[in-house]
């Protein structure tokens, strides 16, 4: 498979810790040695930073976050605004993009005209534009990037705020009208235009300066590093990457970090549930793939960790794979991805265009974000196939579901809800919805590594054969082997299924061929 670049975020440089060679380390101009040696560390994020990295740092057990820097602060913040005495940490990335609608004939922009836009006074490349639309989350973030929109310091007439939630904004893009969006959010049906010449969508993109991105520090004054130590800097630097190791574990616990012996308060905001920011856009249809890392998990089902439920045959013996580190999607293949398959021919149109509660289902806009249903294995294996992947094998799927812990459902152990899976509430004896949702519309169900809807709204079918010992054992076949006279398995419960069909370790057989209203999928690829 053609090997792109990782979007969101990209590790610039590593830790700086004790044995490694470092600089003298001056006294920070903001603060006395007596303050920095009898205060509580803390860490603040500065107002530039990206909603995405800042949802995403996981804080480590004995810090707490603050609204207001401090002497005593780790910051994170953009790169330009360190002062070269404060010591770095480590640095992360965040892109954006400059997007037209799919139709544009145009190539690209100069990074000095977008600034122009910015201030209202479009020109030269951009004079045509009346309106540039961006995600009302990423505003600051583009401020730090951009800076001030006009002298007066007001936002111009030129910029749009557009709800975070929205995930299309192909239906408000137009000659006139284009929009900056975070590499993440990028749709199939954006024309990506390249800046100064450097395109996002260029294999060495990450290797280029480009203009729209930010660089972010995590850094300290080199006293409070001295005193953070080893251990501490390095469980810093995995919660900016979203590492939950040696994080809040939601309980106050005692801490060296504070020469006072006070215990640091609680975060005043939950970080996200993903792991892993490492994502990149998949550039045949746009989905968005998570990176999975290499090592070892559990497979299979734990009594202690089954929602209460017993362990089924079939879902046994529970045991350690160690699998390398490959891709997965982040939603469910969408019926407007579905159709772009399907237009070239290479995937067949679903039996049937409908739904459980709408006549008009595949091929209907108003359902484009909502998962593709109707799908058979064989349709989907050669879906996976022309966007560049395969279907991920039953191993693939419960690890991006459960993570290196152990866990019944995605969210962990708690029993499920409509709020975390669109799927049949058996305490009311009733469904969620009675038909799907758009995808990752239930944040609270997302995986350890920010998977969404792996529990409910579709099944998903998986690479590997269903066959059973003559104990109701499964016996292991190689998921790739191909032509077998076997059943095919399904993962994850949907949303006309109850509470016990959701959990991680559950298991379903069906004939490759079947279609039915509530069979979907997504898409795996290995690291090459």
């Amino acid at each position: 498979m053609k090997r792109f670049h990782f979007v969101g975020l990209f590790v610039l440089v590593g830790l700086l810790l004790a044995g490694c060679a470092s600089p003298a380390q001056p006294q920070s101009p903001q603060a006395s040695a007596a303050e920095t040696d009898n205060c509580a560390i803390d860490v603040w994020v500065a107002p530039e930073v990206p909603a995405r990295i800042r949802e995403n740092f996981v804080l480590p057990a004995g810090l707490r976050w603050v609204g207001t820097r401090g002497p005593c602060s780790v910051t994170l913040g953009l790169e330009a605004f360190r002062a070269p005495e404060e010591q770095l940490i480590a640095q992360i990335s965040w892109d954006y993009a400059l997007a037209a609608p799919a139709w544009s004939f145009r190539e690209g922009a100069s990074s000095v005209d977008i600034r122009f836009v910015w201030e209202g006074k479009p020109r030269g490349s951009l004079m045509q534009i009346t309106q540039l639309l961006i995600y009302a989350e990423d505003y600051n973030s583009l401020l730090g990037l951009l800076g001030e929109p006009g002298k007066d310091e007001t936002l111009s007439d030129l910029i749009s705020l557009v709800p975070n939630e929205k995930n299309n904004l192909s239906d408000q893009l137009g000659a006139s009208v284009w929009a900056i969006v975070p590499l993440s959010r990028i749709q199939a049906d954006y024309r990506v235009l390249a800046i100064d010449g450097i395109s996002p969508l260029q294999e060495d993109f990450a290797q280029q300066a480009y203009a729209l991105r930010g660089i972010y520090s995590l850094y300290a004054n080199p006293a409070i590093t001295a005193r953070l130590g080893e251990e501490n800097l390095r469980s810093l630097v995995q919660g900016l990457f979203g590492e939950r190791e040696g994080a809040q574990a939601g309980q106050a616990q005692d801490t060296q970090l504070s020469s006072t012996g006070e215990t640091a308060p609680q975060p005043e905001r939950q970080p996200s549930p993903t792991i892993s920011l490492s994502e990149r856009v998949r550039l045949k249809d746009g989905a968005v793939e998570i990176l999975i890392p290499a090592g070892t998990f559990t497979f299979g089902c734990v009594a202690e960790h089954n929602g209460g439920y017993d362990c089924a045959d079939d879902e046994l013996p529970a045991r350690q794979i160690n699998l390398g580190a490959y891709y997965i999607d982040k939603y469910e293949v969408t019926n407007r991805q579905y159709a772009l398959c399907a237009a070239e021919g290479a995937c067949p149109e679903p039996v049937y265009r409908y739904s459980a509660t709408r006549s008009s289902y595949y091929g209907n806009p108003e359902y484009d974000d909502y998962p593709a249903a109707n799908v058979s294995w064989t349709d989907a294996a050669a879906y996976c196939a022309w966007a560049g992947g395969r279907l991920p094998t039953e191993a693939e799927w419960e690890k991006a579901a459960r993570g290196t812990g152990l866990r019944a459902f995605p969210w962990g152990d708690t029993p499920p809800s409509c709020s975390k899976a669109n799927a049949k509430d058996e305490l009311n004896g009733s469904s969620c919805v009675g038909d799907t949702l758009p995808v990752g519309s239930l944040a609270e169900g997302a995986s350890p590594y920010g998977v969404m809807d792996m529990a409910g709204n579709v099944w998903e079918w998986v690479q590997d054969w269903y066959v059973l010992d003559k104990d109701g054992i499964r016996i292991n076949l190689d998921p790739l082997e191909e032509n077998l006279d076997f059943y095919k398995v399904v993962k994850g419960g949907s949303w006309d299924y109850a509470w016990s069909r959701l959990r991680i370790a559950y298991n379903s057989d069906h004939d490759p061929d079947a279609h039915k209203l509530s069979f979907g999928f997504r898409c795996a690829a290995p690291v090459d």
